[in-house]
């Protein structure tokens, strides 16, 4: 069985839930109890000096806390809702109120001539009513536990169920109340004047007590070798309650040794289960402070994992940024490379043959290009194609395309023009524009382009391929007619219109 699940899942019933330590542990409190038992009934006869006031502070002591113990095990039956709990969770609850006659019949405790109530077998008679009760209510609940250990209330028996234990224990401690009261004189003497005060009747019912704490114990040791926690220490308690019920039947008269010891193991028999829930409550709150801990520290791991993540994530979409600059875009002059040039030409072409607008393309090539690299070397050639570039981008429309296709040569898209007279605007735009020298390595240069146009009509079936091949034979036949002008390519089947740019 894991750590994890013997921490968190096992229930105080559940066989296995006590360990070897607690093994040792519970073995060792049991041997100190009987160590003490056996050394205070060898010095049974001692009479010790009277102090009533004794016998409050154990009942009070025992009303707060069985009554503690009691809540604690409706909560657990409450919880685990099994009816073993609720059981001795009524006997607890008993041995509580009990002690409330006990200790307004005993002489002395809050009255210095006797009992507030009662008469004088009052007080012993609550005790033994006490001691026969207790047991015999831990057997009922030792034997549901042995018969149905896995069976559970309904949810909506919880609180019934509760109410009725309490009930039973309030009126069993309010019978013993009133029996030994109301009905004092009619009881057998307990507790007689003279030398030997105890009675044989004392002995009986002082043997009973004995008997049902023997019973008790007995069983409780049985269902302790399931290792379970709550059997354990039951069989711990029932220890010291068993030395209890015998210390006091072997004492001669109150105050002496063994009558105090009783009461001393009384009070221990009482606090053993409540160091155990307080212990399963501190190293239940230890372990969650340990887990909270743990996911703190699991939580900073998280956080350095999601920064790292992000991270990557961050890294992968540069990398895929920059994947798809370089495929799409020209290192140099960073405008759209041939293969956007054409996914956007198809596109527009398409899109023209749906809605019945032409459109066109302008090639643009550097006159005398060459010379600039081979003069000013290629660094300088970058610099005038940089430059190029962003006037060619400036003169066009935000819907246009400016794409470089390589070396010195370039391309405008016009997409839906709806004249002729927009392709030779843009084109003598373009040429205009470069009618101011470009500066490039600390020399200012005159640039020239020669311009080739060609135009695609609605309903003609032109190809992306086919209309870029027509508008660069264009931009070489500028070229043949003296650069720095522009002319216009032939439309499939049909002669384009003798608009030409005039050379300067």
């Amino acid at each position: 069985m894991s750590d994890t699940i013997r921490q968190w899942d096992l229930a105080l019933d559940q066989p296995g839930s006590a360990g070897p330590a607690t093994l040792r542990f519970a073995g060792g409190f049991a041997a100190l109890v009987v160590a003490a038992a056996v050394v205070v009934a060898t010095f049974r006869d001692v009479q010790l000096p009277a102090f009533p006031q004794f016998a409050a502070f154990h009942a009070g002591f025992a009303l707060v806390v069985d009554g503690i113990i009691a809540f604690l095990l409706f909560s657990q039956f409450a919880y685990r809702r099994q009816p073993s709990y609720a059981i001795l969770g009524a006997a607890y609850l008993f041995s509580a109120l009990v002690a409330v006659p006990f200790l307004l019949t005993f002489p002395g405790a809050l009255k210095s001539d006797g009992g507030v109530i009662g008469g004088p077998q009052s007080a012993i008679w609550v005790w033994h009513a006490w001691h026969i009760v207790f047991p015999l209510v831990v057997v009922l609940s030792l034997l549901a536990h042995a018969r149905a250990p896995g069976r559970a209330a309904a949810g909506e028996r919880v609180l019934p169920v509760i109410a009725w234990a309490v009930a039973a224990s309030a009126l069993l401690a309010l019978l013993v109340g009133v029996a030994v009261t109301a009905f004092h004189d009619r009881l057998p003497v307990l507790l007689g004047a003279g030398a030997q005060p105890l009675t044989p009747a004392f002995h009986v019912v002082g043997g009973i007590a004995v008997a049902l704490a023997a019973c008790a114990l007995g069983l409780a040791v049985w269902m302790a070798r399931r290792r379970s926690v709550l059997h354990v220490w039951l069989a711990v308690l029932l220890t010291a309650f068993f030395a209890d019920s015998l210390l006091s039947m072997l004492s001669p008269a109150r105050y002496s040794m063994a009558w105090y010891g009783g009461r001393v193991e009384s009070m221990v028999a009482a606090g053993v289960l409540l160091l155990v829930f307080l212990g399963g409550i501190n190293r239940l709150y230890y372990r969650l402070g340990m887990t909270v801990r743990e996911l703190f520290v699991a939580n900073r791991k998280l956080a350095a994992l999601v920064s790292e993540k992000d991270a990557l994530v961050e890294a992968l979409q540069r990398r895929e940024d920059e994947i798809r600059q370089l495929a799409y875009y020209d290192p140099v002059t960073e405008l759209p490379n041939r293969r956007m040039l054409m996914d956007r030409l198809g596109h527009d072409l398409a899109q023209g043959g749906r809605l019945g607008h032409s459109t066109a393309v302008l090639f643009l090539d550097l006159d005398k290009f060459k010379a600039v690299n081979d003069q000013f070397g290629h660094e300088a050639g970058d610099q005038l194609l940089r430059e190029v570039g962003a006037r060619l981008t400036r003169c066009v429309r935000s819907s246009d395309t400016v794409a470089r296709l390589g070396g010195d040569e370039f391309v405008i898209l016009l997409p839906q023009i709806a004249h002729l007279d927009d392709a030779v605007s843009a084109a003598e735009k373009v040429i205009g524009l470069f009618g101011q020298p470009v500066t490039v390595a600390g020399q200012r240069l005159d640039v020239t382009i020669s311009i080739g146009i060609a135009i695609a009509p609605p309903g003609i079936g032109q190809d992306a391929a086919g209309l870029l091949v027509r508008a660069d034979a264009a931009m070489y036949a500028a070229k043949q007619a003296g650069r720095n002008c522009f002319r216009f390519g032939d439309d499939p089947g049909h002669r384009s219109p003798p608009l030409t740019g005039v050379a300067h």
